[in-house]
């Protein structure tokens, strides 16, 4: 299987139309054909069901799909990266994440990426989703982590992450600290710590309210690193955070026995733009991470 083959099949598979494949591939419509043929026989079936004025992929041609183009984006990713790596030229990453969402998971690749490039350059952005889509669909960012657009656009794509899931964080001496798992019970009266930019600590408050469970007042806080660091002072006081975030040493997690509001983690790009190379390998290493949570 060569990748020249696993091109063309992809400008057909986009255009389903041989003869248009051929001239996006900038070859006959024969040498397609054949090519796509050759490559049907290595995989032992039919790719397309061919018509005549309706060409469409097969069960086997749809499932080949996403596999040739993780194929061609590896290999396009490689030479990239070569090309990077050979010249001195900065390397740009400018990537997104919705206020509330942990930058602790992406790190590790971060600096890889950082090892990778000889000069290295990233933006991290915050906001709102509706914000933050709009910047995505103008090309001002290039990749966007967390839940999936709340205003989806057919040129988005998704690549699934990670669960990212939420548990009730403590310190070690709290009287709940005991508890092997929280109930929603056990949160009547309690303090929790909120942040009013986490959709899911507002989703849990929402909760507890409908459950009739009463809090203490609220004490807010805009970043989570001050939430996290009040929490570590205080033995009264409980937050409902990622399972990925870094915690203090005085600090543990308690599953929560009630309502779920951890959601899915996706990377968001734009199909059919340019990926400059630190966006190439940053998605490869994501695709390719292993996301078990780590144990607290």
């Amino acid at each position: 299987m060569e990748i020249q083959q696993m091109r063309y099949f992809l400008a057909a598979a986009r255009e389903l139309n041989f003869t248009r494949a051929a001239a996006r591939c900038n070859v006959t419509q024969p040498s397609l054909t054949r090519a796509i043929g050759l490559l049907e026989v290595e995989l032992g079936g039919d790719l397309f069901r061919r018509e005549r004025n309706l060409t469409h992929l097969t069960d086997l041609g749809l499932r080949m799909l996403p596999l040739m183009r993780q194929c061609i984006d590896n290999a396009d990713n490689a030479v990239r990266l070569a090309k990077a790596i050979r010249t001195s030229n900065v390397v740009r990453l400018s990537l997104a994440l919705r206020d509330g969402i942990p930058l602790e998971p992406f790190l590790p690749h971060l600096l890889e990426l950082a090892r990778a490039f000889k000069e290295f350059d990233f933006k991290i952005h915050r906001g709102q989703p509706s914000e933050l889509e709009a910047d995505l669909k103008e090309g001002k960012i290039e990749i966007l982590l967390g839940p999936t657009p709340e205003n989806d656009w057919d040129r988005f794509e998704h690549w699934p992450l990670f669960h990212c899931s939420y548990s009730i964080v403590l310190r070690e001496d709290h009287p709940l600290a005991r508890k092997a798992q929280i109930t929603v019970a056990d949160l009547d009266r309690a303090s929790l710590l909120h942040r009013p930019d986490c959709g899911v600590s507002t989703n849990l408050k929402a909760h507890l309210e409908m459950a009739g469970v009463a809090l203490q007042p609220a004490l807010e806080f805009a970043r989570e690193d001050d939430l996290v660091a009040y929490l570590a002072s205080s033995a009264t006081a409980l937050a409902y955070l990622p399972d990925y975030s870094f915690l203090r040493k005085a600090l543990v997690r308690r599953p929560l026995f009630g309502p779920d509001c951890s959601f899915d983690m996706f990377a968001t790009t734009v199909s059919g733009r340019q990926r400059g190379p630190a966006l190439g390998l940053f998605l490869t290493q994501l695709r390719a991470a292993d996301w078990s949570p780590r144990v607290a």
